[in-house]
């Protein structure tokens, strides 16, 4: 069988040691039969991570759960705690009895076998013995000499002797302290359809004269860091001139966690030779990870001069680019990326990015799914496709993609709004006018608040989490609550007419017609677009019909219908036109409370029961 053979071949390459050949084997072996217990007992020696290796037994038991070297795999990882009913096996006795070839004796055992020499030997102890003998009796009238007593013991407490496990003593009674069982995501790789090929190293210099090197190039190749880094060191201290020995130290310590040691790494390798193209990629990025608005611009541009091909910087450049707003500079060197490895998933990754800043949310949601079918290992790729699935409106995918990504990453704010967003349908920031089509249940409800929640306790400070979250609110109907976190987007950034518009439509669903009135008359400065001035003359409008300020309400409606019709949401022209029709008639004067009923979908379902945490006083 093909399986058996391949299944051989990595057995002996985890024997070998060859950690990556046996784990591309196992995983094609997983991936035409993932009910094999043994694939995956045999994976989880190779896995990078503590995650994947209790993943891997953790499956392997549920496959074959009376398999005691799987049980032991998952007690020694830590993933399972060891059963405490389990006694402790009696040693083997074997037996030691062999016959033994007799040797012809040689030395002292030699002379002591000549039958002469044994009677001299007996003769002269015996006469010895008699000797003491006779002292004994004849020296007995001498006086004798102190001789020590044996001291009795003290009379106390009975030691106490503490049962322990042992094939002679009493039934043993272990104290096991329950290791906790791991449950956490699937790793990515379990997704793969192939193995990818990893990405060889830049540069691989012999360096015959250490050994050191050797050894630590092996341990980077299988993921051994720490053994790496100590070998690397090693190798430095040996060949003082090869700037390659400092630049794999910087990778090293970038990939631990220790940029500034990776930094000074990088600039030794520097030094060693200003024309080695890879250190300067590499303190760039590591002056990015300290500095997050670091100008690292002078060491990519001096990293491509060295290396044109070096692809790997173009990909750090567009990235740059895409944060400091520069789109055009992005494309330019994703072309250049594109023309030396058209089949990298990060093309399409950062030209989503690039189409999400052009306004093309459409193809940016395509080359997203894209950047994810070329590597589902790839994380940044799920939370590419969750911004364009939002953006887009898609938001199952988005709330798949997002999750995922948070799975492997949870410290980032600004992707817990994201998802938070998904769940309560808010796509765009021009929902702050338009009241969201999406209807929500209360589990949808429920995971919005939580994922809320969850942004505000990384970042307190981002005014967008209370307006999307006041936004929500007012979706549900809770004005109030909804007012509270306006005033904190607002209070965080007065500037955004987004924060005025929608804190002046919660002051109107609160019932405070006046302030709502005079929160979005002082904002008329800050709308710009034409959907910002139909904002503006849309809810100015319904608060002055609520104050009766028929004069300004008929101004607001009419300036709205002037406005270009495309630019207005749907149903808002209708609307205009109604309410227009009736203050302008004789027939009826005043507009009754019906207006609030406009053509716009409502945007949610209340929730049987709203969380209250702490907010911000009313004002």
């Amino acid at each position: 069988m093909p399986e058996d053979v391949m299944f051989n071949e990595a057995m002996e390459a985890v024997r070998q040691g060859q950690r990556a050949r046996a784990r591309d084997l196992l995983t094609r072996l997983l991936r035409a039969d993932q009910s094999n217990p043994q694939y995956w007992l045999w994976m989880s020696a190779v896995v990078d991570t503590a995650k994947e290796q209790a993943y891997c037994l953790q499956t392997a038991q549920k496959l074959d759960p009376g398999n005691a070297a799987i049980r032991r795999g998952l007690v020694i990882t830590g993933a399972s705690a060891a059963d405490q009913n389990v006694s402790p096996q009696p040693p083997v006795r074997r037996k030691w009895t062999v016959e033994a070839m007799e040797e012809p004796p040689t030395g002292l055992r030699a002379i002591w076998a000549n039958r002469v020499v044994r009677i001299a030997f007996f003769s002269v102890v015996s006469i010895l013995v008699l000797g003491l003998v006779l002292l004994g009796i004849f020296g007995a009238g001498r006086k004798q000499a102190a001789v020590a007593v044996r001291p009795t013991k003290t009379p106390g407490p009975a030691p106490t002797f503490t049962l322990t496990p042992t094939t002679l003593g009493g039934k043993p009674t272990p104290q096991i302290t329950p290791s906790p069982t791991y449950s956490g995501p699937r790793p990515l790789w379990m997704l793969l359809e192939a193995t990818y090929t990893p990405t060889p190293l830049y540069v691989n210099t012999p360096h015959p004269i250490s050994e050191a090197y050797r050894a630590a190039q092996r341990a980077f190749e299988r993921g051994d860091l720490p053994t790496a880094l100590n070998f690397y060191i090693q190798a430095s201290q040996v060949d003082l001139n090869a700037p390659d020995i400092p630049y794999y130290i910087g990778e090293v310590q970038s990939s631990l966690g220790n940029q500034q040691a990776a930094l000074d790494a990088y600039n030794q390798a520097i030094e060693r030779s200003n024309a080695f193209a890879p250190a300067y990629l590499g303190r760039a990025q590591a002056s990015l990870r300290l500095t997050p608005q670091a100008d690292i611009s002078a060491d990519l541009q001096a990293a491509l001069e060295r290396d044109p091909a070096l692809v790997e910087a173009y990909f750090v450049l567009a990235a740059y680019n895409l944060r400091g707003g520069d789109v055009p500079a992005a494309q330019q060197a994703l072309e250049a990326a594109e023309s030396l490895n058209p089949a990298s998933p990060l093309v399409p990754l950062y030209m989503s990015q690039v189409y999400l800043l052009l306004g093309d949310e459409l193809q940016a949601l395509e080359l997203a799914r894209e950047a994810n079918k070329r590597d589902l290992t790839l994380l940044p790729a799920y939370l590419a496709l969750g911004r364009a699935a939002l953006a887009n409106a898609q938001y199952p995918e988005a709330i798949q993609a997002l999750e995922t990504y948070l799975d492997y990453s949870a410290s980032d704010a600004d992707v817990w709004m994201a998802l938070a967003r998904a769940y309560a349908g808010i796509s765009t920031l021009e929902q702050a006018y338009v009241e969201p089509s999406r209807k929500l249940d209360e589990q949808d409800y429920q995971s919005a608040m939580e994922a809320f929640d969850r942004a505000i306790e990384l970042n307190a400070e981002l005014p967008e989490l209370y307006l999307y979250r006041g936004l929500l609110y007012l979706a549900a109907g809770e004005g109030q609550l909804a007012v509270n976190d306006l005033v904190s987007a607002r209070r965080l950034d007065n500037k955004v007419f987004a924060n005025n518009v929608a804190l002046s439509r919660a002051l109107l669903a609160a019932g405070r017609a006046r302030e709502a009135y005079d929160q979005i008359d002082g904002s008329e400065e800050q709308a710009q677009s034409d959907l910002e001035l139909a904002a503006l003359y849309y809810w100015r409008a319904l608060a002055g019909e609520e104050l009766r300020l028929d004069a300004k309400v008929i101004a607001d409606w009419k300036a709205l219908l002037a406005l270009p019709e495309d630019s207005l949401p749907q149903g808002w022209a209708e609307t205009a036109k109604a309410h227009l029709a009736a203050l302008t008639s004789t027939a009826t004067p005043t507009v009754t409370k019906t207006v609030q009923s406009t053509p716009t979908a409502t945007a949610s379902k209340t929730p049987a029961k709203t969380p209250t945490p702490t907010r911000t006083p009313t004002p």
